[in-house]
């Protein structure tokens, strides 16, 4: 017992002085986020990052610390060649219209002025040609264990050329009135739980939407989830594909919306860094840099089209 004694006290002896350490917080800059609603619209979801070193990530992070990272009062602008659409500000953080054209093929300039902060960050993207669904099936799976699988098949024709493909699904989505909103008559009644973009894979549970920041994954249905996938080694050719969504609470009569958007190669990237991001492990795995094309600021813009297809579940 006495030589543990000892030992203790040597060990103790052994810690050193902590050193003082004055790290400069990261700046805070503008992070960009966009979503396209199928024959409605487009939005832009503005906020402004955070020091890992701050306040922000300590304890719960709750309604009162989101408000703080919106950013409220901006001019947002979409160009493409000589017409220049205005985004009207929808509520905190979140900017749409349904004026903007998408034309594919061309490129489009986003600008975004900070008033606040006296910043500005631009950037610019280009539309890729539509590619729709040519037929789907979505099946319920019962299984043993009483937990339910959604299973869906889906084909489309691929285009010549290298293409980058996003699915989404929703479960009884219900859009949002952009008429009434841009005209003052409505609001976003789930606006509070501004969703956290796409989650990318099936591997999840439905249930009330995300409150994480930016997007709009489950916004305007039950539940939703994305996949990215590409047409490498299936050039030109007609590409099926299955996807099981998990453990989810279906019943035969709900609707499933699946959206097929051709999109650009700097957004597939980014959504598979997201994806990899979220299995990251702190000291352990290699940190992951999520690509950006914004100037001046973090994010993605991304102009796309999502060609829609509803199945009702039997």
């Amino acid at each position: 017992m006495k030589y543990s004694w000892i030992l203790l006290f040597v060990l103790l002896g052994c810690v050193p002085e902590p050193i003082p350490l004055d790290i400069e917080q990261a700046e805070s800059k503008i992070v960009v986020s966009t979503q396209a609603i199928p024959n409605q619209g487009m939005v832009v979801i503005l906020t402004r990052s955070f020091s890992a070193l701050s306040d922000g990530t300590e304890g719960s992070f709750n309604q009162s610390d989101v408000q703080q990272y919106l950013v409220t009062g901006a001019n947002v602008t979409v160009a493409s060649q000589n017409e220049e659409v205005t985004l009207q500000e929808l509520t905190e953080g979140l900017y749409g219209s349904i004026a903007l054209l998408q034309e594919s093929g061309k490129n489009y300039n986003l600008k975004v002025i900070d008033a606040q902060e006296g910043k500005t960050v631009t950037a610019s993207t280009q539309l890729q040609d539509a590619v729709g669904i040519s037929n789907a099936t979505a099946r319920i799976d019962q299984q043993e264990t009483t937990s339910i699988w959604l299973r869906l098949g889906f084909d489309f024709n691929d285009p010549i050329g290298k293409n980058y493909y996003m699915l989404n699904a929703y479960v009884n989505p219900s859009p949002p009135d952009f008429q009434g909103l841009l005209g003052g008559f409505g609001g976003l009644g789930g606006i509070g739980s501004i969703g956290g973009g796409e989650d990318i894979g099936g591997n999840t549970a439905g249930g009330p939407p995300s409150s994480r920041i930016p997007g709009l994954s489950n916004l305007f249905s039950d539940f939703s989830a994305t996949w990215i996938l590409n047409d490498e080694g299936r050039d030109g050719q007609q590409i099926q594909e299955e996807r099981i969504i998990y453990n989810i609470d279906v019943v035969p009569g709900d609707v499933v919306l699946l959206t097929l958007s051709n999109i650009s190669e700097e957004y597939y990237f980014y959504l598979q860094a997201r994806e990899k991001s979220k299995s990251a492990i702190p000291f352990v795995t290699e940190p992951v840099t999520l690509p950006s094309n914004i100037e001046g600021g973090y994010g993605i813009f991304s102009m796309h089209y999502p060609v829609p297809f509803t199945i009702t579940l039997q």
